[in-house]
């Protein structure tokens, strides 16, 4: 059987999904990878329908986002997904943003998926859910960004910080906090004067602890743009380095 290896979703960028800054929000961005992810594995017939049979469901591990330059307003823009790897455990999945009027690149994106047991949250076996699963793997472009290993500083002063507790609006489907409610979280540890005055040029964040319904967090920044989110269980719910340059 033939499968479609590659799967891309058009986008036209409207006033009403703007920052302050005309650009794309970041969390905008990576529903919209989320969402390009999941109509391809709709596709691929490894989707939702396939795993919930077995109480499964995919989260997202791992993401790593390279920014050249964010969509602004007006502009129509093309987000091209395609599977890199396929184990037990987990599954590479890279995405490329192009400009479609220029044909430019405007940013790569790098996931790592994994599937859970929606009872017992623990990991489940993906090549034993999915018997084509090796089958749908292109090979790795090597000019997409890669996740890369985050860990918490030792001894290192917080620099900005705020409470927040989680609400009925912040849970998805599998019952968790959503993805594009961690990365608004981590934005806003940044002054608006910070924003307008840089761009976000590279965003990685690995989730490490399940966050949920009613639970509070401390949001801290650290130096060189790493940051956490600390739940009130004394786990650690994702860890997370933004990176930022000077707008031109």
């Amino acid at each position: 059987m033939a499968y479609q290896l590659t799967h891309s979703t058009d986008f036209t960028l409207t006033a009403s999904d703007v920052t302050p800054a005309l650009e794309m929000p970041l969390s905008r961005l990576v529903t919209l990878v989320i969402d390009t992810a999941t109509d391809h594995a709709n596709l691929l017939g490894i989707g939702f329908a396939t795993l919930r049979p077995h109480n499964a469901s995919w989260i997202l591990g791992r993401l790593a986002v390279d920014i050249r330059e964010m969509p602004t307003v007006g502009g129509t823009y093309a987000l091209t997904t395609w599977i890199e790897s396929a184990s037990r455990l987990a599954s590479d999945r890279s995405f490329r943003l192009t400009d479609m009027k220029t044909g430019r690149t405007m940013a790569t994106i790098h996931t790592v998926w994994m599937a859970i047991d929606l009872t017992t949250r623990r990991p489940v076996d993906l090549l034993g859910v999915i018997g084509h699963f090796k089958e749908l793997v292109s090979p790795a472009d090597p000019e997409i960004c890669r996740c890369c290993g985050l860990t918490l500083p030792k001894d290192t002063e917080v620099e900005r910080s705020y409470e927040y507790t989680y609400r009925v609006s912040d849970i998805d489907v599998n019952r968790h906090v959503t993805t594009r409610r961690y990365i608004d979280m981590i934005v806003d540890l940044l002054p608006l004067e910070t924003l307008l005055s840089h761009r976000i040029s590279r965003f990685d964040i690995a989730f490490k602890n399940e966050a949920c319904y009613g639970q509070t967090a401390d949001v801290l920044l650290y130096s060189d743009g790493l940051a956490a989110i600390q739940l009130d269980s004394g786990k650690t719910a994702a860890i997370a380095r933004i990176e930022l340059e000077a707008r031109s």
